[in-house]
């Protein structure tokens, strides 16, 4: 794809300083800028990166070039920084080819309702009484039961498993080998056996969700695990039977959620937590790192880091004590010994 200065200048916001009939080819990054490519410079520090070897070359700024530099420009507004980039990512993004055709190596029930412009791609099966909306692309290899509902725009890669019940609405996007619906985990002990607890329930999955690769959501024991609206869950998260997660929120990687456990809206959870079973997180929580939550309750807007997670600040000063330990220790120790205790 090739775009001249001057239109990518348009399509992110920005003006240009210098040749915008130039023609840009492609995105260089930071360490490995090559002729003929635009580079956007979040850092004004990194402007000394640019090799002056590098012709054709284009960068995006948010301040105002020095004069006399022999570079094009493309200057924005500081606060359009984080837009601006998004929006050259989208244009130079490879696009993927719907062909809105059903292939004849797909297994799609008769009763089935599969609307316009849906690319069903082979070894495709889609069950009883599911419904696909239109515009939605699915990959191969791809299973989706019956009683599904899957919403407009949808994109979901090869290799997924979409369970019986499962509701997904429109422009959900579900990378390869997620498991959405699958048994909860959940079963009781009686004479000394445990016994499965039958798992009825399903999965609803509301607007622009995006869920990472392997990511497995298991379905309610009755009624619905639900994700809510906006939020984006990363590769490896477990999440499990009937769990209520709000809008907006995001889940890093290899994180464990237990069952019955409610999120609330705009709530961050980093990589490796683990989340005990029926506990309830209100808004806007940020949860840190390998951080093991067991308190029932985590009041709206709590930092909290730690196994058990405590406040922020309190695990950061813990943290800092912890090398002196030993030396309190043997301190501690030889005043006793003093003191004869």
């Amino acid at each position: 794809m090739m775009y001249t200065i001057g239109f990518i200048a348009e399509q992110i916001g920005g003006r240009v300083i210098g040749n915008s009939d130039r023609k840009i080819g492609f995105i260089s990054p930071m360490d490995d800028i090559e002729s003929g490519s635009i580079v956007f410079i979040k850092d004004k520090r990194n402007l000394k990166m640019l090799s002056d070897d590098v012709e054709s070359l284009c960068v995006i700024v948010d301040f105002e070039p020095e004069e006399g530099t022999n570079l094009d420009y493309i200057v924005i507004e500081p606060d359009m920084k984080d837009a601006a980039f998004i929006k050259l990512l989208s244009l130079f993004e490879s696009k993927r080819v719907q062909s809105g055709a059903i292939s004849e190596k797909a297994l799609v029930s008769s009763d089935a309702s599969i609307g316009k412009n849906v690319t069903v791609s082979d070894f495709v099966s889609i069950g009883e009484n599911t419904t696909v909306q239109a515009d939605t692309y699915i990959g191969p290899h791809t299973f989706i039961g019956d009683n599904c509902k899957v919403g407009r725009g949808c994109i979901i890669y090869p290799n997924v498993t979409i369970y019986q019940n499962t509701i997904l609405e429109d422009k959900v996007i579900l990378h390869s080998g997620t498991v959405i619906g699958s048994d909860g985990f959940s079963y009781l002990n009686i004479d000394r056996v445990n016994q499965k607890i039958p798992q009825i329930g399903g999965v609803h999955i509301g607007k622009n969700v995006e869920i990472g690769a392997n990511t497995t959501i298991d379905r309610a024991t009755i009624g619905y695990t639900k994700i809510g609206e906006n939020t984006k869950i990363d590769n490896l998260v477990q999440i499990a039977h009937n769990c209520v997660i709000g809008k907006n929120t995001i889940i890093c990687g290899l994180c464990g959620i237990a069952g019955s456990v409610k999120i609330g809206d705009n709530v961050v959870i980093a990589g490796a937590v683990g989340l005990a079973d029926h506990i309830t997180i209100e808004d806007n929580v940020f949860i840190g790192p390998k951080s093991g939550v067991m308190k029932k309750v985590v009041k709206k807007g709590s930092n909290i880091v730690g196994t058990p997670a405590t406040d922020y600040k309190t695990e950061m000063n813990f943290f800092a004590m912890k090398p002196k330990i030993k030396e309190m220790y043997y301190d501690v120790r030889k005043l006793k010994q003093k003191l004869g205790l």
